[in-house]
């Protein structure tokens, strides 16, 4: 164990890939709460918190051991990217050239297509950063890979401070220019991931529109719609499940963030609370964007300790630039070209 102020980061193997490979696991603590990554994915496994009676709760939809990530493709706690969320029609045109990409997502590209990142072993090392101590994770993504241009050198850093702040921070710089969009999708249940449905906890998001989505299709279809008197509306505290039911499947959607300028200051985009602990969790990021999503499609999954998984049994709020920002020229700039820095933020602040 390395001590690095306050803060702990443990090392343990994870387990083997089928080829071999040594899967590491992190755990950074501070003395009140902790979270552990591997470096597939890399992944948050888990974020323990207090649960007021002596112990800890495990508030982070996944699996117990390495296995269930290698198996599943629900992206529990994993790093997205080349370009998370969907890209219509699988393709875009960058200066003058087409690209084609994967249909994996109904005539849509969603979350790099086939050859994903969160399938991928990322080489990892202790880190102290502004924001506090963890674990750097970096990875080479080949010009081509996923069928978008340029090579990319990607960081995904997750840190931990003395004030229960987790931060995710993604850097990256390319060769060619490229689109990028990089996020983390993990899957919060604040009541435990054995917890059940989160219609019972309390959402607030500081996000006056949606992207208001194409017909029978979660991409965008180029405009924004206003939440206010609508069943999107977080803009005051409401609990999910208030108009879950009137939303088909549950919520997947992109919010905007109020106040975005692209001048990279991190913004407070609302919080989630469940009454019945008083556990808190409130999101900062410099993003433009955060998709909601209520755990739609994962009825079934059997999970930590065996726990089987329901529909809405966790909520997603995935920081990032806009889906379809390469062929939405109204949108943010989602273009990475060489010589500059793609560098996003996103911090979990919890309460207990």
């Amino acid at each position: 164990m390395k001590d690095m102020g306050n803060l702990n980061v443990n090392k343990d193997r994870f387990g083997l890939l089928s080829d071999g490979s040594v899967v590491n696991l992190f755990t950074v603590e501070n003395g009140k709460m902790s979270f552990s990554a591997s470096s597939y994915g890399p992944t948050l496994t888990s974020i323990n918190l207090p649960d007021g009676k002596g112990g800890t709760v495990d508030v982070l939809l996944g699996f117990s051991t390495l296995e269930g990530w290698v198996i599943d493709g629900s992206c529990f706690g994993t790093g997205v990217g080349r370009f998370a969320n969907r890209i219509s029609g699988h393709s875009f045109e960058l200066d003058g050239v087409k690209y084609e990409l994967d249909d994996n997502d109904s005539g849509c590209m969603l979350h790099g297509g086939f050859d994903r990142w969160e399938k991928k072993l990322w080489n990892a090392e202790e880190c102290r950063t502004e924001y506090g101590t963890g674990v750097s994770f970096k990875r080479l993504s080949p010009d081509g890979e996923q069928h978008f241009p340029g090579n990319v050198d990607v960081t995904q850093s997750f840190t931990l401070n003395e004030d229960n702040v987790l931060t995710l921070e993604y850097t990256a710089t390319t060769d060619k220019p490229t689109p990028i969009n990089i996020t983390n999708h993990a899957y919060f249940n604040l009541k435990g991931y054995n917890g059940g449905a989160v219609y019972d906890q309390e959402l607030q998001l500081n996000c006056d529109y949606i992207l208001e989505p194409e017909s029978n299709s979660p991409v965008p279809n180029g405009n924004k719609l206003p939440v206010a008197d609508t069943v999107f509306d977080f803009t005051k505290p409401k609990l999910i499940g208030t108009d879950i039911a009137k939303v088909g499947a549950g919520y997947d959607h992109c919010y905007c963030m109020n106040g975005y300028k692209g001048d990279g200051k991190i913004l407070d985009m609302g919080y989630v609370k469940d009454p019945a602990s008083g556990r808190t969790m409130a999101v900062k990021t410099n993003q433009p964007g955060i998709q909601l999503y209520t755990g739609n499609y994962i009825e079934g999954i059997k999970g930590k300790n065996g726990f089987v998984y329901h529909s809405h049994g966790a909520l997603c709020l995935e920081t990032q630039d806009f889906p379809d920002a390469p062929n939405k020229s109204q949108f943010p700039n989602c273009i990475l070209r060489p010589g500059e820095v793609y560098h996003r933020v996103t911090q979990y602040c919890f309460g207990f």
